[in-house]
Formats: structure tokens, sequence, C-alpha cells
């Protein structure tokens, strides 16, 4: 064994072991800093970041401000005004009460050794919050396992009650790792402020359609315009803490700090853009795909009026809309009254031949039906619609029925 070993070894056991005159209390003085292992003040130094020491341990505290007038691809970090609010029904899929002001929003996103397990373990949690210089982000980095009752505690400390928590699947991931780490480190039982805003969920409704891909690295490439330039790849960063603890090593680590400091500061726009499709009813997006997805999210509201509207800011938006989105348009006009409009889209989507163009004859069969008594018509557009019926038997024998119901009727007329 080295002599550096052997020492960091006898650091790390000093450390338990308190003699009359030792500090305890004083979590920044020099004296007790000693008591951890020189590598850990290297991992500050290298960082850029300082040794946070406590009665539980130590942990590297990395501050980065991002000052207001920094860009992120096309959009630019401006500080909000005063008047500005973000409203929790952006991120929902129902209408939902309460708001938040931008100043209570904290970002929250981790790097882990594993992707759950109770072995798994937040080696960075990093926290991200306005200040009156810009956005600042927090990192708290463990250099040990050891420590991480340390680092848990001053977390905790920072997500207060009355901040609203902003994270990435977080609900799912992060916020269950770090409150089963706290539990079993004696920490607390429960974390993380009462308000959680997951992003993933409402980012998947609005973007989805038109990405697919809905990570965050896709969405900063797709709608800020920002490409990372040697960002390390999520599958690494487990292998890059291990480095740490095996040779202390510390060449990636830093990428994986700008890995997590990027995600957090995309949690921030992110958290405005889907706020802002909301707050403008759709008038902030530009692209078909994305105001329909929106539309669909006021008509599981049942606010079929402003699917109404969002249908016609797509007709102003795009030429070719998609005959999935015509079909759903069609029936929002429909259960708001504009029928016409309504039957003018339908008879435009049977001349095709896919399953928008049967459900689009059957809603006209309907219509002459029960709306216009115009059987005959009826007849006509159901049998059209029999040659287009899905694979379905349920769909057949309800084809069959309406024809033998609508055949009854003509000839009753006879």
């Amino acid at each position: 064994m080295s002599k550096d070993n052997l020492d960091d070894k006898l650091d790390r056991i000093a450390r338990f072991i308190t003699t009359p005159g030792t500090p305890t209390n004083d979590s920044h003085s020099d004296s007790q800093q000693q008591h951890y292992p020189k590598r850990y003040r290297t991992m500050a130094r290298v960082l850029g970041g300082e040794l946070v020491t406590g009665d539980a341990g130590a942990y590297c505290l990395v501050r980065t401000v991002y000052p207001y007038g920094y860009r992120l691809g096309d959009i630019k970090l401006e500080s909000p005004e005063p008047s500005v609010t973000v409203s929790y029904s952006a991120f929902s899929v129902q209408e939902t009460e309460g708001a938040t002001h931008p100043e209570r929003m904290l970002f929250f996103d981790t790097e882990t050794t594993g992707l759950g397990g109770s072995g798994a373990v937040a080696f960075l949690i990093g926290l991200g919050s306005l200040t009156a210089e810009g956005f600042e982000v927090r990192q708290y980095v463990l250099p040990d396992y050891s420590d991480e009752t340390a680092m848990l505690e001053d977390v905790l400390a920072e997500c207060r009650d009355d901040l609203t928590l902003v994270s990435y699947n977080g609900g799912a991931f992060d916020v269950p790792l770090v409150r089963d780490r706290m539990i079993i480190n004696r920490v607390t039982r429960s974390f993380g402020p009462p308000d959680h805003l997951d992003l993933l969920h409402a980012t998947r409704r609005l973007y989805r359609r038109r990405l697919g891909d809905c990570t965050l690295t896709n969405v900063e490439r797709e709608i800020f315009g920002f490409y990372r330039s040697d960002d390390i790849p999520g599958y690494l960063i487990p292998s890059v803490y291990f480095e740490w603890l095996g040779s202390e090593s510390l060449d990636a680590m830093e990428q994986v700090l700008e890995h997590n400091r990027f995600d957090i500061l995309t949690l921030y726009f992110l958290a405005f853009r889907l706020n802002d499709a909301f707050v403008s009813e759709g008038r902030s997006l530009d692209r078909a795909d994305d105001i329909h997805s929106l539309s669909r999210i006021f008509g599981r509201r049942k606010q079929h009026d402003r699917v109404v509207d969002l249908y016609r800011a797509i007709n102003e938006t795009a030429e070719d809309v998609a005959a999935d989105a015509l079909l759903y348009h069609s029936l929002a006009l429909k259960r708001s009254g504009e029928v016409e409009e309504a039957v003018s889209l339908w008879e435009s989507l049977a001349e095709g031949d896919g399953r928008e163009a049967f459900l689009a004859l059957l809603e006209l069969a309907k219509h002459s039906e029960h709306r216009l008594r115009d059987w005959e018509r009826a007849f006509e557009y159901t049998r059209r619609a029999k040659s287009l019926v899905p694979d379905s038997e349920r769909q057949r024998e309800e084809i069959q029925r309406r024809l033998e119901r609508l055949r009854s009727r003509i000839d009753s007329q006879s």
C-alpha cells in the first residue's frame, strides 16, 4: 500500500474520533477540512468548487451562474417580469388550480450510480434557481459513500415547502431515489416540496407528435436550436464516478457536471416554453403538429371552443394538415355546433381510403340519418364505409346493422 493511500485510510478513521478542542460546528474551517482525505480537497479544487464539511461528513459544492443575456441556442436568458407566473395547469392533463412565481421554482436533477434499486446512489445532485445575477446551478458532489448523509442534509435544507420542485421524470426516478437514500441515511422519511412539476409528461403531450424522441438533448436541439458539444453519454456517467472512487481520476467528472448543468438550465427554459403555450392558448406555437397536440389537451378538458380556435390557427399555419388532425377537429366543430364546417371536413376526408375516411363516412351517415332524415344518402355513405371497415368484427356487425336499418326505412317510404 502506498503512503498516500495509507494516509487517506488513516484520515477516514480520524474523522470519527473527536478529542477536546476538535472543531465540529464550523463547517468551513480549515482545521476541520484537514480531518478529511486529501483527495476530497483535490476534488473541490479540480472541479472549481468548495469542500463543505460538518459533523456528518463532507461534500463538494460547485456553483455556476448563467448571467442574464446568456444564450442557449436560439433563446436568451432574461429576467422575468414581476407579474409573470407559471400556471400548474400547463403541466397537467386536467385543468389544475394554482400557480407559482419563477423565483420560487427549484429545478432538480441527479446523476446516479445506477438506474434504481437499493444500491443506486445519487452521487451528484443539481439544484437550480433564479438569483439577482441570473440562473444559478448548485451541484452537490459526493466524494465518498460515507459522506452521503452530510450532502443529503444540505440538499434537504434547500428543498423548502414554499418552493415548487421542477424535474424531468423526477416523479418516477430522481425524487424516489433521493427519498430512499434519505430514509436509509436517517435524514428524513419525506423529501421534496409538496408542489412538483414533472416536465417529461407535459413535454410528451405537446411535442411527441412532432419530435418522437423527447429526451432533453433532443428537445434542446429541436425546440431551442442548441447542440451540446462533447456531451458525455448518460450510460457512461456511473463509470466516471466509479473511476473516481477506484483511482481518484477526475478526467471526465467535469463533463458529468456540465451535462447535469445543461439538463437543469434546459428545464428552466422548457418550463416557460410549456407555460407560454398554454397561457397564450397556442399563439406562441408555430408548428401544426404542436398546435394539434395542444388542442387535444384542451379536448380532454372538454374545452371544445378552444379546440376549434386552434383548428383555425392550424389552417393559417400549415397548407397540408394530417388527416387524423382534420378528423379530430371536425369532431370538435360538431360538439361546438359548427356542423356545416364539420360536414365540409368529413366530405373532404371521405375521399381518402384510410381509417379517417372510414370514420368520416360514418359521421356523414349519422348526420344524414339523424339530422337531415335523408336515409338514401345515409345508406350510400354507410355502403361506402363498409368497403373501408377496419378488421374488427364489432365494427363490421355495426355497419351491417346500420345498412339493414336504413334499407328498412327506405323500403317503408316506397
